[in-house]
């Protein structure tokens, strides 16, 4: 049997089904989040899009811009706990096969050309910001102001 509610008794709202501005609940990773994670969420994108303009602007045809890109829209479309965690996964496996791989290593190196040399650290300073700021997402406790989270958590 099902409980039935009385036409003037109001149940509780849903927390996630709440209604946004809009009317209608955000379907985005991005449209759920709130303050200081939604704003985490947008410079990881921006993070990891900047990482494949520097992967694509050396000129090798591999598939790396299109996992970066593929990264980045997981960030925005999935709202999953695991995704900050993943995304610092795939940005350290990035990071240690450039400089595991002697081609790419030796382009950080040698400002011989200009624009490999520039490509190769806007990768990889991308992939390190989008793995320290998936980690600041992740783990609040982290942040720069640990006190001020905690009295978050505690007055929810």
């Amino acid at each position: 049997m099902t409980a039935r509610t009385s036409p003037g008794e109001r149940r509780a709202p849903d927390p996630a089904r709440t209604p946004r501005r809009g009317g209608s609940a955000a379907r985005t990773a991005i449209g759920r989040a709130r303050g200081r994670h939604r704003t985490l969420l947008i410079a990881i994108c921006v993070a990891l899009i900047l990482a494949a303009i520097g992967d694509e602007a050396t000129g090798y045809d591999g598939p790396g811009p299109f996992f970066d890109l593929s990264l980045a829209a997981l960030v925005v479309l999935v709202w999953w706990r695991f995704v900050p965690p993943l995304v610092i996964a795939m940005c350290a496996f990035f990071v240690v096969g450039g400089l595991v791989t002697p081609t790419s290593a030796s382009r950080l190196v040698e400002p011989g050309q200009v624009l490999d040399f520039t490509a190769g650290w806007l990768q990889v300073l991308g992939f390190v910001a989008a793995a320290v700021l998936a980690a600041l997402s992740a783990f609040p406790a982290l942040s720069a102001f640990p006190a001020r989270a905690a009295r978050r958590r505690a007055s929810r």
